[in-house]
């Protein structure tokens, strides 16, 4: 958990030092999920962006156009699929709501069992797919719940800070619509470089 909790600071710092950056790219994000077919792409362009400033580059405005164009496609394809397994899992908690019993009660487990593995994968799949040569949906998944398995503790941590960011930024009064894309990120794209690089399959210097 504590390991979790200095990612966190660690994210919260690099947006406090990129504020005005991050702030414009997160409304930039906002203003694209109307549309909806933008929406995934612009998810996975904030992820690109948090990558940069993870890694300390210069974010151009014509980067960010370039990384969205090239990503469109394949955010549109995990997107699709994102839709599919939310709306199957949702299906089933709503029409089968009324049903009591041990099987209901298990296959309810069983349920919400894949809704948070799918939750942390999908916090994993864009700082995945950034990081690695073999960019195929079903790779960048299966790395994402790898990294699941061999770090749950730490998985599970990163998915409490994140839930903790957006208690503590209510409570606050933060407009949390305009700073959580960028929290998610950045600690995605952290927890992603850190085990990167632990495992010795990434030497690229962070912003500290």
């Amino acid at each position: 958990m504590l390991k979790a909790l200095k990612t966190a600071g660690h994210a919260i710092k690099l947006w406090y030092d990129e504020i005005y950056i991050l702030l414009f790219a997160n409304m930039f994000w906002f203003l694209l999920q109307f549309p909806i077919v933008t929406g995934p792409a612009a998810t996975a362009t904030m992820y690109a962006i948090a990558r940069k400033v993870v890694r300390n580059e210069k974010i151009e405005l014509r980067s960010i156009l370039s990384d969205m164009r090239v990503m469109f496609l394949p955010a549109l394809t995990w997107g699709i699929l994102n839709l599919i397994v939310i709306g199957v899992l949702a299906v089933n908690f709503i029409v089968y709501q009324d049903q009591y019993g041990l099987v209901w009660g298990v296959l309810r487990v069983a349920w919400g069992s894949i809704a948070l593995l799918w939750i942390g994968a999908n916090m994993f799949y864009w700082p995945f797919w950034l990081a690695q040569s073999d960019r195929r949906l079903i790779t960048t998944f299966k790395n994402s719940i790898i990294f699941l398995f061999k770090e749950p503790v730490f998985s599970l941590s990163i998915m409490l800070a994140n839930a903790l960011l957006i208690v503590v930024g209510t409570i606050m009064r933060v407009p949390v619509v305009v700073v959580l894309i960028s929290w998610v990120t950045l600690i995605g794209v952290l927890a992603v470089e850190k085990g990167l690089i632990e495992n010795g399959a990434d030497d690229s210097p962070e912003k500290t």
